[in-house]
């Protein structure tokens, strides 16, 4: 229990809970403000790279703030008291994650009671749960990839790295498109760009990627803190 106490008050001393938090919700207001302008097109498509623009630098936030946890000796002072490194790390990655989840959770349901359905597509809600966990589910390997590299790198570092990796593979992901599953399908599905006979499956298969990929990143970070002297 205490762990995760220290976590919320350290992100919330760097003032960083809160826009992890506010991110989300600005994407979804955003998109509601374009769609009433430029149309229901426009509007999902910007809730699509609002969502990944907001996952994106969440991570990128999440990983400065563990730099700066190591950087300043909090962490060696926890480890020094025999709280398990693995286990430091596991609540650095479970209580910003779960803040970023629910708060992507929330920014989806505001989006999807603001934003009207398309012209003659059926309100379905078990399709609509799956698209905006599969749009929130790539914040996870981002975060734990951001952890990994923070273990051994500065805040600014840390924070250029998460946006200059994420850009880079954003790249064939964006070309890819729709034509195959991907850990970013999500982000086709808000954007309505993936056929609507199949989109409870393509999120489903996107959210199992995510969180493979998060398992790998957890455990490289968790390697990399072992090995890390402190």
């Amino acid at each position: 229990m205490i762990l995760p106490i220290h976590v919320a008050r350290q992100l919330w001393i760097q003032l960083r809970l809160i826009f992890l938090l506010a991110l989300p919700a600005v994407a979804a207001v955003a998109a509601v403000i374009i769609d009433a302008v430029f149309g229901f097109t426009a509007g999902r498509l910007a809730l699509a790279v609002g969502l990944a623009a907001a996952a994106v630098v969440s991570a990128a936030l999440v990983g400065a703030g563990f730099t700066e946890e190591i950087g300043s000796g909090a962490a060696a002072w926890l480890v020094v008291r025999a709280v398990p490194r693995t286990a430091l790390i596991g609540a650095w990655l479970a209580l910003p994650a779960m803040a970023v989840l629910l708060s992507f959770v929330l920014a989806g349901v505001l989006a999807g009671l603001a934003l009207p359905p398309a012209v003659g597509e059926a309100p379905d809600p078990v399709a609509a749960v799956v698209t905006i966990v599969a749009a929130a589910a790539p914040a996870l390997p981002l975060t734990a990839a951001a952890l990994a590299v923070a273990v051994a790198a500065t805040w600014r570092v840390t924070f250029a790295a998460i946006i200059v990796g994420a850009a880079i593979v954003a790249v064939p992901l964006v070309l890819l498109g729709e034509s195959a599953v991907h850990p970013a399908s999500g982000y086709w599905l808000v954007a309505g760009l993936v056929p609507a006979d199949r989109p409870i499956t393509v999120g489903l298969q996107a959210i199992g990627l995510c969180l493979a990929l998060a398992a790998l990143a957890w455990g490289l970070a968790a390697f990399r803190f072992l090995r890390r002297d402190l």
